[in-house]
């Protein structure tokens, strides 16, 4: 099938340190996927790491929804399809199928992206031309985006952004909030579930060497809430909702 301009397609290895105890593919491993194949895409347009030092500007990652219809394995080869929307209102969607070799579909990740100004630390409402690709008018597909917030959170301690969880941008990366997340479900919970949804709202980001509180409720059977406070200010939401494995 011809491809559109604005679509841009990537295959990938689920290698064995991209799966969790029972060999399947974590989700913060389909995000890395996600986050990889819109940097392949830009590049392929020129919009490289230059570009944003010279235009003093970087993407950071506002909202994103991932949905398992099914959970691959490791050492199964993937197919990535990225579709990124032109500029709405300061933000730019881009939704991401995964694809099994057989063509089906198993995941699919609808995120919202700002351009920030790296000098002022705001969000850009008209982008440079130099960061502006041949991007779709319109992605009319997308995973839904509203949250249940918990009215009361337990306490899970600090986390660190520490070198291994930062990025180029110099903070915290979003796919390693996930890690954090997954690690802090309750280990019999994860037993015999895998994830269904999950949904991130990045509110203020975490610098190098910064801490947040993680904050945990139950909002049912198989739902959990999240959120990270950092100087009294929440810089992150998170819900995850789990489904028995097949």
């Amino acid at each position: 099938m011809e491809r559109q301009p604005y679509e841009f397609e990537q295959e990938f290895e689920v290698y064995g340190y991209d799966g969790d105890f029972r060999g399947n593919i974590r989700p913060a491993s389909v995000l890395r996927y996600a986050q990889e194949i819109a940097g392949r895409q830009c590049e392929h347009y020129g919009i490289t790491q230059q570009t944003y030092e010279q235009t003093h500007t970087a993407y950071v990652l506002a909202k994103l929804a991932l949905h398992f219809t099914r959970v691959p394995k490791i050492q199964e080869k993937l197919t990535l399809l990225t579709q990124p929307e032109a500029l709405k209102r300061a933000v730019n969607k881009r939704l991401t199928v995964v694809l099994d070799e057989a063509g089906a579909e198993v995941a699919l990740v609808d995120s919202r992206w700002v351009l920030i100004d790296t000098e002022r630390r705001m969000i850009l409402r008209k982008h440079p031309p130099e960061v502006c690709g041949p991007w779709a008018d319109c992605i009319d597909r997308e995973l839904p985006m509203r949250m249940e917030k918990a009215a009361e959170t337990e306490s899970l301690g600090n986390f660190r952004a520490a070198y291994s969880r930062c990025d180029v941008n110099g903070h915290l990366n979003n796919t390693r909030y996930v890690d954090i997340l997954m690690d802090a479900l309750p280990l019999a919970a994860l037993q015999n579930a895998t994830v269904e949804n999950l949904l991130v709202f990045y509110h203020k980001e975490v610098p190098l060497g910064e801490e947040f509180e993680l904050r945990r409720a139950s909002l049912g059977e198989n739902r959990w809430y999240f959120c990270g406070q950092r100087e009294g200010k929440c810089c992150f939401e998170a819900e995850i909702t789990l489904r028995e494995a097949l």
